[in-house]
């Protein structure tokens, strides 16, 4: 049986089961209930928005036993995320088939309606986000590019955080040296509110040592302080500072005959035979201000800006890569209009990010590279009986400069979403939604990599944006015990991005696709078997292909392939048990399916990324309202998962970055004071 027909199957089996658990016991209380989304500034049910979504609760994060987001939307949701050059402290995103390399690039990442993409190829970093603070997870697809501009080709993940109004302390230990220590506290009253958070991750290492006793170990340390208070009844002011070190190293590239017979060991040696690592420091700082201001009762104005400040070294095998010293600001104003059936929304964004780094063997930081974005957005929503319909417009200026008059770029972007929902009956809806998004490339693009021996980067050329179609179609269905949201999708794309190296050692060159396209289907659906049985799968179906590359390129071998580092089956699934009125069981278990090599653009590869397999299990036990205990086994098989990079020759064939390989236990508890 393939996995279409599984996918199938299953999902079948879970509509039968339900069906027939309703007839034999009856009916079941109400569990299932439509969820407010807020990330499209329209405050709509999930089941009466027009575009496609996932929404993931407090109690669904709680419940799932990971320490970071990471772990929680790698093994919970349909999006996929593999470790950065094998780095588990920062982690690549993709949605909707952009590719393991630049899918990231390709969706915008909000907290509390705050951007934390990056103006270089850098992912959103997210490992420092509390899961413990978190209220809700909202997964947007085939929308946001009209409020959020560049990068939402896939969609969005806006994550909100809650009011803390308690003292928690949480810790856990597991093998491997994995350590999560978080304690955080808050007051909550009608005219202020505040809260302070201090966190530390700790990763003793999975790889054997080098010549230092060094191991594959990492740090983080996350602070956290907010305040919100009301200075008058229509006048709130918001603040928000957060800071993040982290300290980490992690293995390079061996080939996958050696990672199969023993994954512990690094790939890359040194003259002694130990291996080498990669090592990173990171030093950042996060100020957010804002405003929120009544009008009167239709009328209301919000301004928030937001600066960070990021100091990065990274070392290779080959030796330093340089300092980079990022800053970001974005500035935001926004309108909301809300009488009777109609809501209108407007703003004006700015977003500026400055790199300053120094080329291998300088003492002086020579290159700077900017990237100034300037934008504006009106869209509405229009109640009529049953059906909402929905429509937005942005125009957007981008603006690169290199060593300020070297070099320049300026492009005119604009956005465009047109969507309805239909409600057909109590329990089934409609949507359909029309989108177009673009993609301004990162500062490091202009970038051209050198390889060996000097492994520099030196500026090339601005190349073109990233311009894309897509219609989505779908359906809602809701019941006494299920609630299952279905979607089709098809996205045609101009000059996709992509990074194309020819060896292992070739740090790639940035290009355009001339013309590609994706086609999914997804569903995310869920029961309540029984009162204390509940179960979830998450399926998603992706056809990522290049249609055709300028022949001028030299590279029209690539016509009609598919995108490599994407998987076209994705299933999270998941079971839940509530054994007691105070323990509760889950099991989960997520598939990826096979996917193209990251480089193998053509194809051709005899081998691909193997398919990714890892079953969980997650025990809570809830002593007292005051004390929680967890046990979390992840990879509970021990299924070695690697990102592979390419043959490139016979020598350095099937080039592949460890991943999870190892059979991890955490244990830990939780007190609220």
């Amino acid at each position: 049986m393939n996995i279409k027909q599984l996918s199938l199957v299953a999902s079948i089996s879970a509509l039968t089961f339900s069906t027939a658990t309703n007839a034999v016991l009856g009916p079941i209380p109400i569990y299932l209930n439509p969820v407010k989304i807020e990330s499209n500034y329209f405050n709509d049910l999930d089941t009466k928005a027009t575009f496609a979504s996932e929404i993931y609760t407090a109690e669904d994060l709680k419940n799932s036993g990971s320490t970071n987001l990471y772990e929680f939307l790698s093994n919970n949701t349909s999006i996929t995320i593999t470790p950065s050059s094998g780095n588990r402290f920062s982690q690549k995103i993709d949605m909707r088939g952009y590719g393991t390399t630049n899918g990231h690039k390709n969706l915008v990442i909000t907290l509390n309606g705050v951007r934390l993409n990056n103006h270089t190829s850098s992912p959103q970093s997210i490992g420092n986000i509390s899961i413990n603070n978190i209220d809700r997870i909202e997964i947007t697809k085939g929308s946001g590019s009209v409020v959020y501009g560049d990068g939402a080709m896939s969609g969005a993940i806006h994550i909100f955080t809650k009011n803390i109004d308690e003292t928690i302390f949480k810790y856990s230990n597991g093998n491997y040296g994995v350590k999560n220590t978080l304690i955080s506290t808050g007051s909550v009253s009608e005219i202020f509110k505040a809260s302070i958070s201090a966190q530390k991750q700790e990763q003793g290492g999975y790889s054997e040592a080098d010549n230092t006793g060094n191991r594959d170990w990492g740090e983080q340390n996350n602070k956290k302080f907010s305040v919100e208070t009301n200075v008058t009844p229509s006048i709130k002011l918001l603040f928000t500072l957060a800071d993040s070190d982290s300290d980490y190293r992690y293995p390079e590239s061996m080939s996958i005959d050696k990672f199969n017979i023993e994954p512990e060991q690094n790939g890359t040696k040194d003259q002694a035979g130990k291996g080498i690592y990669a090592h990173s420091v990171v030093e950042s700082r996060n100020t957010i201000l804002g405003i929120n201001t009544k009008i009167n009762k239709e009328l209301s104005v919000n301004f928030k800006t937001t600066k960070e400040k990021k100091d990065a070294e990274t070392t290779f095998y080959w030796g330093s890569s340089g300092i980079k010293k990022d800053k970001k600001t974005s500035d935001t104003l926004t309108f909301k209009y809300e009488k009777n059936s109609i809501i209108i929304d407007s703003g004006y964004s700015k977003l500026y990010g400055e790199r300053e780094e120094k080329s291998s063997g300088s003492n002086t930081f020579d290159k700077l590279t900017t990237k100034d974005n300037k934008g504006y957005f009106i869209q509405g929503k229009y109640l009529l009986d049953d059906t909402t319909y929905t429509a937005g417009y942005r125009d957007e200026n981008v603006d690169y400069f290199y060593n300020k008059t070297l070099a320049s770029g300026h492009y005119d972007l604009t956005a465009l979403n047109i969507g309805f929902n239909k409600k057909l009956d109590d329990n089934l809806s409609v949507f359909s939604n029309y989108n177009e998004a673009f993609q301004a490339y990162d500062i490091n693009t202009a970038f051209k990599y050198t390889g060996s021996p000097t492994f520099d980067n030196i500026f090339d050329s601005f190349i073109k944006p990233m311009t894309g179609k897509t219609i989505n179609i779908g359906l809602n269905y809701i019941d006494e015990n299920n609630k299952t949201k279905l979607t089709l999708f098809r996205s045609n794309l101009n000059n996709e991005i992509y990074l194309h190296k020819q060896n292992k050692n070739d740090l790639g060159t940035n290009s355009n696709l001339d013309k590609s396209h994706k086609t999914g289907l997804e569903m995310d659906t869920k029961f309540f078997i029984s009162p204390k049985i509940t179960t979830r799968i998450n399926y998603a179906y992706i056809d990522s292909i290049i249609d055709s590359e300028d022949a001028n390129e030299d590279r029209g071998s690539f016509n009609g392939k598919t995108l490599p580092g994407v998987s076209k089956h994705t299933i999270a699934t998941n079971v839940k048990l509530k054994i007691t009125d105070k323990s509760t069981l889950i099991l989960k278990h997520k598939y990826r399916s096979k996917a193209y090599a990251e480089e193998d653009f053509s194809n051709t590869n005899a081998s691909k990324t193997q398919a990714f397999n890892s079953t969980d299990i997650n025990y809570l036990y809830k002593h007292s309202n005051n004390l929680e205990f967890a046990l979390d086994v992840e990879n509970l098989f021990r299924r070695k998962h690697a990102t592979l990079l390419g043959d490139y020759n016979t020598t350095d064939a099937n080039v592949v970055y460890p991943a999870n390989f190892t059979s991890n236990i955490k244990a830990g508890l939780t007190y609220r004071f």
